[in-house]
């Protein structure tokens, strides 16, 4: 394949790529705007993760693997139906692989958050995360396990426990990823309350566009017993950039 042949492909499935995320970004307001005030929203969801890794180790067959990664985080939403910042987040942690099943993630976040006018939502989140990684042949799925507590101005502190489950299987040409589609769903339990009170699924594509730089599209939908909005349906674009 000649390298003007593959910068077209490339070309033509990044447009594909986000001519989804535009099509989503015109319908979902409109199914949204059909719903009692203040118990939906739709919203638009972004979030950047820079992975700087401090060690790196090879494993039996020779191939390089990230063993300890540093980790920056930023992430905006955009709701109340006309995307107004509704929440915003800054954090950083630590990335470690235990082995090639298991690896630790923990983090601190510090969130502020307006969901409802008037209501100002600021927490500082110690999180952390234990995920298994599984494949069968191509298709790799991924138990994310996050305990998080939450430090609130003005109301009690928390703990939660937060259950991932992803399932991703990559779409190939000519031997060659060209992208990857997901389906995902997270439940929430809160000890403080003793009950489950959230759901999220979220389904999207995820695709590589270099080395160090990858992208994906979603949709989310989430069902919330613990407050408003109720019901949140989200279309979202989220960055991953690695530093070598």
């Amino acid at each position: 394949m000649t390298p003007n042949i593959f910068v077209e492909k490339t070309n033509r499935a990044s447009k594909f790529f986000f001519l989804i995320f535009g099509f989503l970004a015109v319908a979902a307001p409109t199914a949204s705007a059909q719903s009692t005030a203040g118990e939906r929203d739709f919203q638009v969801w972004s979030e950047t993760t820079i992975n700087v890794p401090l060690v790196k180790k090879k494993d039996s067959k020779g191939k390089e693997f990230k063993d300890l990664s540093l980790l920056f985080i930023g992430s905006l939403r955009l709701g109340r139906n006309k995307l107004f910042p509704v929440d915003e987040r800054v954090g950083v942690g630590f990335d470690k692989r235990i082995n090639k099943y298991v690896s630790i993630t923990p983090t601190y976040i510090y969130k502020y958050a307006e969901q409802t006018p008037g209501r100002k939502d600021i927490e500082h989140r110690v999180r952390f995360d234990t995920t298994l990684s599984f494949a069968y042949k191509e298709l790799s799925i991924k138990d994310r396990n996050r305990v998080e507590y939450r430090i609130r101005h003005s109301r009690p502190d928390t703990v939660r426990y937060r259950n991932r489950i992803t399932f991703k299987h990559p779409v190939k040409k000519d031997g060659k990823t060209i992208f990857s589609p997901y389906v995902a769903d997270e439940v929430f339990y809160d000890f403080r309350d003793g009950r489950f009170f959230r759901n999220e699924f979220a389904a999207g594509i995820e695709r590589k566009l270099s080395s160090n730089f990858t992208t994906e599209i979603f949709y989310l939908n989430r069902y919330n017993t613990g407050g408003l909005p109720k019901y949140i349906n989200a279309i979202g674009i989220n960055f991953k950039v690695e530093i070598d």
